[in-house]
């Protein structure tokens, strides 16, 4: 019987992590985030509630939740020393939160 190489034992466990991260990703693609609206819309309602633009503001993020089902986007952004924070339900776009505080506190 011939030995199992470690060469082998690398190539196999290469390829089981990609198998991992391929079954993760088409999970929270496919199936975690299905019928949102994605981060850029979420980031497009916070800036449009704050009459703003993208070119106007610094440090635009959106993040993605899913706490108990309920399905919403963190935005943030700085403009004029002042931090906005916006949750935008990830479903119907609409403005849940807003809440805004200086950079300086």
């Amino acid at each position: 019987m011939k030995k199992f190489s470690a060469k082998k034992a690398i190539i196999i466990a290469v390829i089981v992590v990609a198998v991992i991260i391929a079954a993760v990703a088409v999970w929270y693609f496919g199936f975690y985030t299905a019928g949102t609206i994605g981060g850029s819309a979420a980031k497009t309602a916070a800036l449009n509630d704050a009459g703003l633009t993208a070119a106007q503001v610094t440090g635009l993020e959106s993040d993605y939740e899913n706490e108990d089902g309920f399905k919403y986007y963190d935005v943030s952004f700085v403009y004029n020393a002042m931090e906005y924070e916006y949750a935008i339900d990830a479903v119907t776009g609409q403005v849940l939160h807003v809440r805004s505080e200086s950079v300086f506190d």
